[in-house]
């Protein structure tokens, strides 16, 4: 999916969003985290980004050079680009909830599913980010290394749990994220466009 084609998108995943919204954010339930105590969110986020990252670090440990190189060529854009690449798996996975949501038996299992889906998505993605800036801080203090990077991503992402708000750490935990992700998701979307400017010019 092109990133044109995700922009034009938006208004019929916004018309959706309208009509089934609330069958999809129903299977939702926002007092988890809230229900848990400030280190046990520590503890489980730490575990969740460090699995998870040491997971891209064993499938796709180029992936880090690559974010980190396209980071350092545009650092100030990073956030921005980040951003842009949640919208994009947001509205991904929007359309596809709303979509399920429709059904009229099993549609309830399916946005289960596809939430869950998402949300995994969104977990290694996150934890990409997290590992990504862990791995730029070693690489400005001394030298590169991503499996330390790891560590210190995953310690960020405790932090903010223990001191921050659920709410609060969410927000600070997708601000780093995005910084990570920016570079990659940077250069995924000028990739696309490229190969949709050199398609339509045939």
């Amino acid at each position: 999916m092109g990133f044109d084609a995700v922009v034009s998108a938006v208004p019929t995943v916004a018309g959706l969003a309208a009509v089934v919204g609330p069958s999809v954010t129903g299977q939702l339930d926002p007092g988890v985290a809230a229900g848990l105590s400030r280190p046990l969110r520590a503890v489980v986020s730490f575990v969740l980004v460090l699995v998870a990252g040491a997971l891209i670090l064993r499938l796709r440990r180029n992936y880090v050079d690559e974010s980190i190189d396209a980071i350092s060529d545009s650092p100030a854009t990073a956030v921005l680009y980040g951003v842009a690449g949640y919208v994009i798996v947001g509205i991904v996975a929007l359309y596809g909830a709303t979509t399920l949501a429709r059904l009229s038996v099993a549609g309830g299992i399916f946005v289960r599913t596809a939430i869950l889906i998402s949300s995994a998505f969104v977990l290694v993605l996150t934890s990409f980010g997290f590992l990504v800036v862990g791995t730029l801080l070693t690489d400005i203090l001394r030298n590169r290394q991503p499996t330390l990077g790891l560590l210190i991503g995953a310690s960020l992402s405790a932090v903010s749990w223990v001191l921050l708000s659920p709410a609060g750490s969410i927000v600070s935990s997708l601000a780093i994220a995005a910084f990570g992700i920016g570079g990659s998701a940077r250069l995924w979307i000028h990739s696309e466009r490229t190969v949709e400017t050199e398609l339509g010019g045939r």
